[in-house]
């Protein structure tokens, strides 16, 4: 998927943000999204089921309603945390940030302008003023446009579009004189006198390149070209029209006077961007989003409905900021397009006035290309930062989102996996591995095998025990206790980050005044404490009692210090890491933003890793079960 988006064969409407990323980036992407979701299906529909030598104490069905009341709160924590990803993927993917149109569209715009002329005619005025060179004036016939423009690029004029409306010479005339000045160039373009859609491409790039543009009617090759070519050397002949317009049998009459490439594709908007993306020689923009990076390009923009206006444009293929055609619809930024100039957009790494930076021209009214699709190109043709890319994707991005697919993907087999392949396991592993695996990712994964794979079971009573060394069931007993109690820190921080934060004036002006900021304590006092609260009255509490079979008060009142103390733990090495990445590392993020999920997801994780040291004492003291 990666590969032929890349090539432009393939467009995914709004994602073009993501193909904004390195290719090597997105291509990891795909390959991790893809693995984990195959393995999890192939995983699931293979695992045989274990013989049981016993019924495990409990099962999914006979639940009472406390549990069901467990189970709740874990799906809706885990609902919470899924909407919020989602609300962020679409959110980047569809908009991104800054993308707003209505507050980015105006006449002019910071990388888009509109040339001014609500008609062709006024367009080509327009190209007077704007180069002020001696005029060349030619019908209000786009293909004739196509002709004479290499004819003014080499005689230093500016073509003015509808103003030869007096001119008598026929198309036949206007390509003589147009052979007769460029006969010396090597390449020499050929287009279709049918639909002038797919010539105006071709044609920017033979002005700009000084080479003739040759029409072709009823599928003969024209006279004047046809002397040209038995008399001269030998040319390199680009036919601009797809085999509809010029059939192969014209290509192989041309074949005996040169060598003929047909450069054409059916979909007139990939038959522009392919004129703007090749080169042969040194012949051809070479405008390729996959060789050449943060370049100074400019583009012309139009409507392929309504050539005139690009053919009225073409002084800009030759002059000034000159650059190629590329093809738009009217009501929005044609899909490949959109994921070119998203793949060609420059990156800045340390300030955004290092540049480059990229232009565009629209010309059409607002009937032909709207302010909607303008506003489209301008953002993304707007310079990024590297690291995030700020409406785009970054590779540093991709990671985060290719940690968090892992963690999902994982979440759900872990989910589905524990009854059929572990039966001894209890009610309550059975909720807290599937959210740890969701929230620590690859890591939940690892943890899970290192604490299930080949250990022993052993019935103690009513319950099962796993038989582990002391270094695994610390990391059971860690996973017991973040794995919910991680899922509800974010949770909570999602659901306050929707309404807004509190902001605490009581240390204001004072030396502690950072006890008041939301993004210290008040962020740290509504993730951590009430995911202390709800993880000691629902999970560990409860499952404390069940293991030491004692009363629902007995099991909160042990579980409440050895929740607090891994909680804090935890919270510290998240948000000492959250810090780090944002503040000294640069990936401050909004929430709309790809870069959101790698921070919040690798601060998770460092915060098992902090929390695994108290919960070793913990449970070599005997205050916490590993064996679960």
């Amino acid at each position: 998927m990666g590969y032929f988006a890349e090539n432009g064969s393939l467009a995914i409407p709004r994602l073009e943000p993501l193909f904004a990323a390195p290719y090597g980036s997105v291509t990891i992407f795909f390959i991790i999204f893809g693995a984990s979701l195959g393995g999890t299906i192939a995983s699931l529909i293979s695992a045989g089921q274990l013989h049981r030598v016993e019924e495990p104490r409990e099962s999914a069905t006979g639940l009472n309603t406390n549990k069901w009341f467990v189970w709740g709160i874990a799906v809706l924590t885990a609902a919470i945390i899924l909407s919020a990803a989602g609300y962020i993927w679409i959110l980047s993917a569809a908009y991104g940030n800054g993308s707003d149109q209505e507050s980015r569209i105006g006449y002019t715009m910071k990388n888009v302008q509109r040339i001014p002329g609500d008609t062709p005619d006024k367009v080509g005025n327009s190209m007077v003023e704007i180069y002020a060179t001696e005029p060349l004036e030619v019908p209000a016939d786009p293909i004739a446009a196509a002709v004479m423009a290499p004819v003014a690029a080499a005689r230093n004029q500016t073509l003015i579009y509808g103003a030869g409306g007096d001119d008598q010479r026929n198309l036949d005339a206007l390509v003589e004189e147009s052979i007769t000045l460029l006969g010396d160039s090597p390449a020499i373009v050929v287009v279709s006198a049918e639909e002038p859609a797919y010539a105006l491409p071709a044609a920017y790039t033979a002005a700009y390149f000084r080479a003739p543009v040759v029409p072709v009617e009823n599928g003969s090759i024209p006279q004047s070209l046809q002397n040209l070519l038995e008399n001269g050397e030998e040319k390199v002949i680009f036919v601009a029209s797809p085999e509809r317009l010029l059939s192969d049998e014209f290509l192989e009459e041309l074949e005996t006077f040169g060598d003929v490439n047909r450069v054409a594709d059916e979909n007139i908007y990939r038959h522009s961007l392919l004129w703007a993306r090749s080169r042969w020689g040194n012949f051809g923009w070479g405008m390729d989003e996959n060789l050449h990076f943060d370049a100074y390009y400019n583009f012309i923009l139009a409507n392929p409905e309504t050539p005139e206006f690009a053919a009225a444009a073409l002084p800009m293929a030759y002059q000034g900021n000159y650059g190629p055609l590329l093809y738009t619809e009217k009501e929005d930024l044609n899909d490949y397009v959109d994921q070119y100039l998203w793949r060609l957009s420059p990156d800045y790494f340390s300030f955004p006035s290092d540049g480059p930076f990229m232009n565009a021209r629209v010309v059409g009214n607002p009937d032909s290309v709207s302010y909607n699709a303008q506003a489209r190109a301008d953002l993304a043709l707007e310079v990024r930062e590297f690291k995030n890319q700020v409406a785009g994707a970054s590779g540093l991005a991709l990671l985060g989102w290719s940690w968090f697919f892992i963690g999902f993907f994982g979440a759900i087999w872990a989910l589905f996996i524990m009854p059929k392949r572990l039966p001894y396991s209890s009610f309550y592993p059975r909720i807290y591995w599937p959210m740890a695996i969701l929230v620590f990712g690859p890591l939940g994964i690892l943890a899970f095998l290192m604490t299930y794979h080949e250990r022993p079971v052993m019935s103690m009573g009513k319950m099962a025990k796993f038989m582990r060394p002391p270094w695994a069931k610390a990391l059971s007993a860690t996973i017991m206790s973040t794995g919910i109690g991680m899922g509800l820190m974010i949770a909570f921080m999602y659901l306050f980050q929707f309404s807004g934060l509190p902001l605490l004036r009581t240390f204001e002006f004072t030396s502690v005044y950072w006890l008041g900021a939301p993004m210290t304590t008040i962020m740290w006092l509504v993730m951590v404490v009430p995911a202390i609260i709800v993880s000691s009255l629902f999970y560990m509490g409860p499952m404390m009692a069940d293991m030491r079979e004692m009363k629902y008060w007995e099991g909160v009142k042990k579980a409440f210090p050895v929740v607090i103390l891994s909680m804090v733990s935890a919270s510290l090495g998240m948000f000492i890491t959250a810090w780090y990445v944002m503040n000294w590392r640069g990936w401050m993020s909004g929430e709309d933003l790809w870069l959101w999920i790698t921070p919040l997801w690798i601060s998770a994780s460092a915060g098992l890793l902090v929390a695994l040291i108290p919960n070793y004492f913990m449970v070599k003291a005997g205050w916490k079960e590993g064996e679960m």
